[in-house]
């Protein structure tokens, strides 16, 4: 079965740590952020985060620059397990970071984000 990709954006796998701060819980959870495109990007968490719900993403790459996008949490998956969030706004540090991941072979892409990822990755 030919399943048509309706995606705008190419997603890129990462499988990097992040660190989740959600307003009203007593705790950040841990989690994997599995992959990013211009458009968005997909993670993996326990506990889940509500479908709809707005979110905001920071994370640093070094040389300290900030990436950050807001969006919105479109649809969960895995077993309750995954969310996909939809960029509303993405600053100029995130578009660059995706390019070059874009640009980069796996092999490139792996040993770009070892040198400039912090990894924790901070979503409110």
């Amino acid at each position: 079965m030919n399943v048509q990709e309706r995606r705008q954006f190419p997603r890129l796998p990462l499988n990097v740590p992040f660190t989740l701060v959600v307003p009203g819980r007593d705790r950040p959870v841990r989690g994997r952020l599995r992959d990013i495109s211009q458009g968005g990007c997909f993670f993996t968490a326990e506990p889940m985060v509500s479908q709809h719900r707005r979110v905001s993403m920071d994370f640093v790459v070094l040389p300290r620059s900030i990436c950050n996008a807001t969006g919105r949490v479109v649809r969960d998956t895995n077993g309750g397990t995954g969310f996909g969030v939809e960029f509303g706004a993405v600053n100029a540090e995130l578009q660059r970071f995706v390019d070059e991941l874009e640009a980069a072979t796996p092999q490139q892409r792996a040993e770009y984000l070892s040198r400039i990822l912090d990894p924790e990755i901070y979503i409110a």
